[in-house]
């Protein structure tokens, strides 16, 4: 239960729109359209449509910003569009023709809609090993995404405690433009994450009205 004066402390949604079962979500600002699919060897991916007539999308600001997971390793795979990847502080672009793009886990980057398209970006995105405990996963993206939207239909701001939250315990860590080693990136978000956004605030790494109900399965640990 949160108390009043947390809620002073930093304002958040009052209500949550339940979007557990939906097998597609919207961005905050209508920018993205996240679909959650099944390919036919089993891996979950997620189909992103980055609307072209949207101002976000054309500023180039509907990704996410600079970030690492640190357990996996994400791809990308375009079917319409341009995107481009920042790496380690190299940028690239990548098409349909490009195939399927790699970022190796422990890699500090960041993907948008690039400037050059003048169409709407799609492509699918995963990430591998699947089926980790705090892991980036579908209920990473149900939580990151729901939170946003809430607080933009709200007209509150994300409270970027809640956001680091929901990072670390997806195994995932925002980092700024120039290099920094992996522990103090890792020692510091976890102070903001439970010291703060959890222990202080009243913040939770996942909300039931955002996530997909638990299933009674095996899941790995490393």
């Amino acid at each position: 239960m949160v108390s009043r004066w947390q809620l002073w402390l930093s304002p958040r949604p009052m209500k949550r729109t339940p979007i557990s079962s939906e097998p597609r979500i919207v961005q905050a600002h209508d920018a993205a359209l996240f679909e959650f699919l099944q390919e036919d060897d089993g891996r979950w991916v997620v189909k992103e449509t980055h609307h072209f007539d949207n101002k976000v999308v054309r500023d180039g600001r509907s990704g996410p910003p600079l970030h690492i997971h640190w357990r996996q390793t994400e791809y990308f795979q375009v079917e319409k569009g341009a995107i481009g990847i920042m790496k380690n502080e190299k940028e690239f672009v990548g098409t349909k023709d490009d195939g399927i793009l790699e970022v190796p886990a422990g890699t500090r980057h960041r993907f948008w809609a690039h400037s050059s398209t003048t169409e709407d970006l799609v492509f699918k995105v995963w990430a591998e090993p699947q089926d980790l405990d705090h892991s980036f996963d579908q209920n990473f993206l149900r939580n990151f995404t729901g939170y946003q939207r809430d607080c933009q239909m709200q007209n509150l701001k994300p409270s970027p405690f809640q956001l680091i939250l929901f990072s670390y315990n997806s195994s995932t860590v925002g980092t700024p433009p120039f290099w920094m080693p992996l522990w103090l990136l890792k020692g510091g978000s976890y102070v903001l994450a439970y010291w703060i956004a959890k222990g202080l605030l009243g913040y939770k790494e996942s909300y039931p009205e955002y996530t997909l109900p638990p299933e009674p399965q095996n899941r790995k640990t490393v």
